[in-house]
């Protein structure tokens, strides 16, 4: 053994294999950077790294059998050891190592310290993070527990416009609603540094409100404080609590631009409750589905304007009432009987009276965005939304949004560094995960996509409108075995039967079973026979793209109409020559797929 030992070292069998180890570390660190920079698939990436692995036994075993000489490489048997000049070329090998390790050394030193301060950035912007749980009704009567309800929500979304702040969601921080659970255990969940809690009373003509932010790591009471004030102040203790929670925290907001990230909007009290109502039903028909609640939410938001016709955030919530009815992709889309005119004029109306009042110019940009997208301005609105995000880096409808808006063109670039901050943002809650998950796939971000679908499919395996994503990513890039393992908890919830019969009908396409695909498209096709959106994914699945773009022509939807189905990264707008026409005029180049690429592949005979 010993002598084997001499032998290998003596040609540099060690030198060459250590050699070949610290290169192919450092190529493998640049190449990660450069198939980053060039978009280059992960099976590239992986492949490269196989390869690289696989030819390490052939390195060394050509070190074993050749040998450098004066005379070129010849094999080791034929060189007498008196000629041999290993024993330079292994010195030369020393040097080859030294400068790989100082190279290795350097970059693993750079790397290092890059992600030391990502650790600073993420630790400080950890510390600046807050959950606003339920604020608990105290009230004898019962009836007003929506009242806490929408106290909370209001000082959540007053925080939440603190640009410096991370704010967890009203969907994350209300499950915990009626929970006795230990804070810190809470804040661990939800990924968030601080908590605020608190309680409401009212009764007769006193309004008693008592907040505490609590800091999750040691139960420390960083500020609290009780008002027991007439029900007429509501909106200055609402303010005056996201005030002290922004100063408590060492915000970076001055006092005057604090004051005006966290108004409230109206100084009528009786305007100030119908929108606190609002916003509670509105949360409930995203908890439940019943979307036949948006119209007991748009009335209240319309009894908040009538008293304070001044009012930006209920115009606003008008507005996204209104804007639901335009989209044939959205459900609850033919709640009301009006034509969709009628309805876009309805959504232009609150939309422009949301712009109009509204102080902060800021915000203002959101609802500009908005309205440029309706009006099918995508490059205007894109650009809109960044300048608002620029200004509101931690809103998590405005990332929405915006990732939706640039989905339009599939720029996956411009889409990248929001889609990675959404990722951060949205991890605990369930219906921003749904839209965000919809949202980075149809940009074109496949892989990044797959890794959320397996994280969440892990932590929400009953929560059936997550399945019904992950299902569609997993089938999308090509994990045909693994989604169809998803197939039966979905048919076992309470999912939309023809929701399901999608679900099956991708599964079967993907499979290669064009028959019973087919079957199941006929089905959902009979659900919804007037529902031409339902029809047209469903000619996409059965791999019928001319017959489904087809049936919208036939269908004679305006432009408007058809903004709903530019996500779908299968949507072909050559069909439509006036919506070509208009995103040809913006000068947006819109890439589109013949298909989704689990699509059935019908017989040409």
């Amino acid at each position: 053994m010993s002598n084997l030992f001499k032998e290998l070292k003596r040609r540099n069998v060690v030198r060459v294999g250590i050699a070949y180890i610290v290169l192919g570390w450092v190529t493998l660190q640049v190449g990660d950077v450069l198939f980053d920079m060039f978009e280059t698939p992960a099976w590239v990436g992986k492949t490269f790294a196989g390869l690289l692995l696989l030819g390490f036994p052939f390195a060394c075993l050509f070190a074993w059998a050749f040998e450098m000489t004066s005379e070129g490489v010849k094999r080791t048997a034929e060189v007498d050891q008196s000629e041999s000049i290993t024993h330079s070329t292994g010195k030369k090998l020393n040097f080859v190592i030294i400068a790989a390790l100082v190279v290795a050394l350097g970059y693993f030193i750079w790397e290092r310290q890059g992600l030391v301060e990502q650790d600073m950035e993420a630790e400080a912007m950890l510390d600046k993070s807050i959950a606003v749980l339920p604020f608990v009704n105290m009230s004898s009567d019962e009836e007003q527990e929506w009242f806490a309800d929408g106290l909370t929500e209001e000082i959540l979304n007053s925080l939440a416009r603190t640009p410096d702040l991370l704010v967890a969601s009203r969907t994350s921080s209300f499950q915990y609603k009626g929970q006795n659970q230990d804070i810190s255990a809470i804040a661990a969940s939800l990924g968030v540094a601080h908590i605020l809690e608190g309680s409401v009373r009212r009764g007769g003509d006193r309004l008693r409100v008592t907040a505490q932010l609590i800091r999750a790591s040691d139960g420390f009471h960083l500020w609290s404080e009780t008002f027991d004030r007439e029900p007429k102040d509501v909106i200055a203790i609402q303010e005056n609590v996201a005030i002290e929670i922004a100063n408590a925290l060492k915000t970076a907001m001055d006092p005057e631009a604090l004051q005006q990230m966290v108004s409230a909007g109206t100084a009528s009290v009786a305007a100030y409750e119908a929108y606190l109502e609002a916003l509670v039903l509105e949360a409930r028909v995203g908890e439940s589905g019943a979307v036949e609640g948006w119209d007991n939410a748009v009335a209240a938001h319309e009894r908040a304007v009538s008293i304070d016709d001044s009012f930006a955030l209920a115009y606003w919530g008008i507005a996204l009432y209104w804007e639901g009815h335009l989209n044939l992709t959205t459900i609850g889309s033919a709640l009301v009987g009006l034509s969709y005119e009628d309805a876009f004029n309805k959504y232009i109306e609150a939309i422009d009276a949301a712009i109009a009042n509204e102080e902060n110019a800021a915000l203002a940009l959101k609802f500009r965005a908005h309205k440029a997208y309706n009006e099918m301005r995508v490059a205007d609105s894109a650009n809109l939304y960044e300048a608002y995000v620029a200004e509101y880096p931690n809103d998590i409808e405005g990332l929405q949004q915006l990732i939706s808006t640039i989905a339009i063109t599939r720029d996956i670039e411009r889409a990248r560094p929001y889609v990675a901050r959404m990722s951060d943002f949205s991890r605990d809650d369930p219906l921003q995960i749904n839209a965000f998950i919809n949202n980075a796939l149809f940009v074109g971000l496949v892989d990044e996509v797959v890794s959320i679908a397996r994280d969440v499919i892990q932590r929400y395996p009953q929560h059936a409108f997550l399945l019904y994503q992950s299902h569609r990513v997993l089938l999308w890039a090509g994990h045909t075995e693994e989604a169809a393992q998803l197939v039966p908890l979905l048919r076992a919830s309470e999912f939309p039967e023809e929701n399901i019969k999608l679900v099956l009908m991708r599964q079967a396409c993907a499979n290669g079973d064009l028959a019973t695909a087919t079957q199941y498209l006929a089905d959902a096709n009979a659900m919804f026979d007037d529902d031409p959106s339902v029809a047209y994914i469903g000619l996409q699945i059965a791999g019928q793209p001319e017959q489904a773009h087809q049936l919208l022509v036939d269908a004679e939807l305006g432009p408007r109409s058809l903004l709903g189905f530019l996500n779908y990264p299968y949507f072909n707008h050559t069909y439509f020559p006036e919506l070509a026409d208009i995103l040809e005029k913006q000068g947006l180049d819109r890439p589109y797929i013949s298909g989704p690429p689990y699509a059935c592949r019908p017989d040409p005979d």
